[in-house]
């Protein structure tokens, strides 16, 4: 049995792809969002400040927008998106030593915020049942049966409020959320996790006179706890390259990178001289970009007694560090539980259960990128148990990606979420992890 309305709070990539999965299951969908539409497919929208940066798609979100919709990979090639092998095509140089490279048969796509963002939009627009609302701020919740139960929204448009009913509301706004501030107004407790990472982001579009012909995607991560800088180079549609330069613990100062030279002198202080040679070369055609995120979180929301009606999703549970690429993926798979969930359930009341399971997606990425964030002392917040047992075998892991091909390829398939973290402890890889001993480590990282 279709229900007649739901309401999409936020209109980013986690927005868009719930509107698509869900569509079969209801009569209408509506997607509202803030900002108002962008000018042309280049433009960013002042909500999505992180749209400016490298964006590449790992295999689970590649995989979730190709259930999605259908094509999605050819019409992104056509459109200009990069194919890439998944390892052959990537220089990774991560904890002091370069990961193996060979052909996998694994591809991905590398393209622009924009243009991913967009193509997303337009085929959503072809579904019929689906409105998309743009200027629209969703201030607050309309309640009903002794406020148990979330039926619509209220909302800001063009100065004047309004109201929207609907079966269902999904918050899908992002780490701006008015969700949890709102629910505490309603005595409800929302448990929280913070990290404070001190993360900045500063990110230029060159274009290279010699393009690079041995790979089409660089990563040179710093190597804590002694490195807090890295930076990434990246080829994107129309021969131009995305270049990230990122920095933990607020070493990257925005004002220091603002100008071409400042922001060449910090790609210099990178682990590899490898970008900063590559920038010699080349013509900056962008001012520098700017996205900090102070700090990660992750809000609850599965541990507590939501209203009937209400869901939340995407960045609105869970602001995860930037710098592993996983949030569009997290979201994509988050779209696929939800359309899982309505299609075998006419149930849009007691929620609980889908948010236990949107919890589900989070934990293991969370986990990952704890055990990273952590290897810095500086970094505040609720440390986990057997963390340091954690990033010992990880690291371990790490290292022998550099010369062992099936552990390097398991632990991609963990990475890009298409396998659990189990893999990682298959008998044949704890016996090579025993093996690896610490001077071992010592000359890879020396």
């Amino acid at each position: 049995m279709k229900r007649e309305q739901a309401i999409i709070i936020g209109g980013g990539m986690a927005g868009k792809l719930i509107a698509a999965a869900i569509s079969p299951y209801f009569h209408h969908v509506q997607i509202l969002e803030k900002d108002s539409k962008p000018e042309n497919k280049n433009t960013v929208r002042k909500g999505v400040p992180q749209a400016h940066h490298i964006h590449a798609l790992l295999h689970a979100g590649d995989h979730a927008l190709e259930r999605l919709f259908p094509g999605f990979q050819k019409d992104m090639v056509k459109r200009g998106s990069i194919k890439i092998d998944s390892l052959r095509d990537l220089a990774w140089f991560h904890h002091g030593v370069w990961k193996l490279r060979f052909k996998s048969g694994e591809t991905t796509l590398l393209q622009t915020r924009p243009l991913l963002e967009a193509y997303v939009e337009e085929r959503v627009n072809q579904i019929p049942n689906v409105s998309y609302s743009y200027g629209i701020k969703v201030q607050s919740y309309l309640l009903m049966d002794n406020d148990r139960k979330v039926c619509g929204v209220e909302v800001l448009e063009e100065n004047k409020i309004k109201k929207i009913n609907g079966d269902l509301v999904i918050d899908t706004s992002g780490s701006a959320s008015f969700t949890k501030e709102w629910l505490e107004k309603q005595g409800r407790t929302v448990p929280e996790e913070k990290v404070d990472i001190g993360l900045c982001y500063a990110t230029r579009k060159f274009t290279l006179p010699e393009p690079p012909n041995d790979f089409k995607i660089k990563l040179i991560y710093p190597n804590p706890p002694e490195q807090t800088l890295g930076g990434t180079l990246s080829m994107v549609e129309d021969n131009q390259y995305i270049v990230t330069l990122i920095g933990y613990l607020n070493t990257l100062i925005p004002g220091e990178v603002k100008n071409l030279e400042g922001f060449k002198e910090m790609a210099a202080k990178l682990p590899l001289p490898d970008i900063y040679q590559a920038l010699q070369k080349g013509t900056s055609i962008t001012e520098t970009a700017i996205y900090q995120v102070p700090q990660i979180k992750w809000c609850h929301f599965e541990k507590m007694a939501l209203p009937d009606g209400l869901l939340v999703a995407g960045d609105s549970i869970c602001r995860i560090d930037p710098v592993f690429g996983q949030g569009m993926s997290i979201a994509a798979l988050e779209a696929l539980a939800i359309r899982d969930y309505f299609a075998s359930s006419s149930q849009v009341d007691q929620l609980k259960k889908l948010q236990k399971q949107l919890a589900k997606i989070i934990a293991p990425v969370w986990s990952m990128v704890l055990c990273e964030d952590f290897r810095y002392s500086e970094v505040k917040g609720k440390k986990p148990f057997g963390l340091i047992l954690q990033q010992w075998y990880v690291k371990k892991i790490f290292l022998l990606s550099a010369s062992n091909k099936e552990i390097y390829q398991d632990f991609v398939k963990v990475m890009n979420l298409v396998r659990s973290a189990a893999i990682l402890f298959k008998p044949n890889t704890v016996k090579e992890v025993l093996k690896h001993k610490n001077d071992d480590v010592e000359k890879v990282d020396s």
